[in-house]
């Protein structure tokens, strides 16, 4: 696995039962799963603000972000004017990586602090890497967890190749944090499924050396049929 690859494994914690308001989206902490109670409310307009950028920038995200508002489902974006509260807050810092709160858990984040970092989407990124990392992160704002952790995945994980690429540079990640991010998988019952999805905009990279039977897991750059099916049946 390259270092460029191994830098873009998104940060955000989204397993583990519980409730989440407050502390960090990339540390392990008590959480739910994407759960039922962390949607929004069919027909909201979430508001994002932007804390750092060109408008340039700005308008690249939310055009990537529109990807997730296919026919059928009842949400919107819009920017948020000066003084209007905004539950989605956008930082761009290149030195924490990608990540996002899960649904509504941003509520609970004080109004100055960021609920998503896209620490590696900038103008100059190219397409489909841009697309690839903002649609992810955004699928969690709109609630929807790591594929890879579904509970019918069943991916036979080559624990030791994974702890060895994770633990070194530039992530840098205990094993803990790989147990959560990598291993852990939903409870059934606590989660919104559709079928396992190995295209989904929501799964991690996943190199063959990473699985003891050799298969590997690569992300679509943009929405895959299930990505779509999921979106509908949560939001429509």
């Amino acid at each position: 696995m390259s270092e460029e690859r191994r830098q873009w494994v998104c940060a955000t914690l989204d397993v583990e039962g519980g409730e989440r308001v407050a502390g960090s989206p990339t540390r392990p902490v008590s959480m739910g799963m994407a759960a039922k109670k962390k949607l929004w409310k069919p027909d909201s307009i979430l508001r994002v603000r932007f804390l750092e950028g060109s408008p340039a920038l700005h308008e690249r995200v939310l055009q990537a972000a529109s990807a997730w508002l296919v026919d059928g489902v009842r949400l919107r974006f819009a920017p948020a004017q000066r003084g209007e509260p905004a539950p989605i807050r956008i930082a761009f810092d290149p030195g924490r990586g990608s990540w996002s709160y899960i649904g509504t858990d941003c509520r609970g984040i004080h109004p100055s602090q960021p609920t998503m970092n896209l620490g590696w989407a900038t103008l100059a990124t190219p397409e489909h890497d841009f697309q690839s990392v903002v649609i992810h992160e955004f699928g969690h704002a709109l609630g929807l967890l790591h594929e890879h952790n579904h509970p019918e995945a069943l991916i036979q994980w080559n624990r030791a190749a994974v702890y060895a690429d994770l633990e070194g540079p530039p992530n840098n990640w205990d094993r803990e944090k790989i147990d959560h991010n990598v291993f852990a998988r939903f409870d059934a019952s606590t989660v919104v499924t559709t079928d396992f999805d190995k295209a989904s905009v929501m799964i991690y990279t996943i190199p063959s050396n990473w699985t003891l039977d050799g298969k590997s897991f690569m992300p679509s750059w943009k929405l895959s049929e299930g990505d779509v099916e999921t979106i509908r049946k949560l939001y429509s």
